[in-house]
Order: structure tokens, then sequence, then C-alpha cells
């Protein structure tokens, strides 16, 4: 069983925006949607390497989050890899050399946590 864990509260959210925090030493994403929130870990599951840093710059639109190493996307919602290696460091990329880019890794999704919204305030189970 997961420990509950104050993220922050939602007014300090931009709707629509994409917020990387740290909490309890856990690196984390927020994206909120109106009153809702979504959270997975602040890691591409590809690289290991931050989603919301990197050469590539954050970027984030309609719940989708590009990875700024590889160019990946996922969607923050559901975690789901929308598609795989389509370029480096936010630029596009062959489609031949994009199993190089890849270092023989496998799309994976990325890695969601439960959120809630309380009285106000964010809060997430961390396993």
């Amino acid at each position: 069983m997961g420990t509950e864990v104050r993220v922050g509260s939602l007014s300090d959210l931009l709707d629509g925006e994409l917020t990387g925090v740290e909490v309890n030493g856990h690196r984390l994403i927020v994206a909120r949607q109106g009153d809702e929130v979504h959270v997975a870990r602040n890691r591409c599951p590809h690289l290991g390497f931050s989603l919301t840093r990197g050469p590539g710059g954050l970027r984030y639109g309609d719940g989708v989050v590009q990875c700024p190493w590889h160019n990946s996307r996922f969607d923050v919602f559901t975690g789901e890899n929308l598609d795989w290696v389509t370029g480096f460091a936010g630029r596009s990329v062959p489609s031949w050399s994009r199993s190089v880019i890849a270092l023989g890794r496998r799309p994976r999704g990325l890695d969601t946590l439960s959120a809630t919204v309380r009285d106000g305030d964010v809060y997430v189970t961390i396993e």
C-alpha cells in the first residue's frame, strides 16, 4: 500500500499546463485539466531523464508531454506512449536513425500515480 502525500494547492497549478514538482524526494509532473489533476513521475521511462528539462525544452499541450531528449510523446492522463523516438533534443530525425537513438530500448509508458483533489489541495499516492 502506498503513502498519500500533499503535492500542493490546486490554485497553484495553471489549468492546461504541466508543472514539475518534488515531493518527499520524488520528482513528479502534474497536469491540471480543470478541476482534475494527473500525476506521473518526471522521468522518461526510456532514458531516465527529466521530462521537463533537457535540450528540447518543455513541450506540453492537450495532455501530451514530449520527451526533450528523444522526442517520444506520452499521454500524461493514461501514461500511454503515443509515438516512439521521433528525434533527438527536440529536432526530428530520419526514420532510419530512430533505432540508433532508441539504444535498443522498447517503447514504454509513463509511470502514472493516483491523484485526488480534496479541499483545494492535490494529493498523490506514492508506492
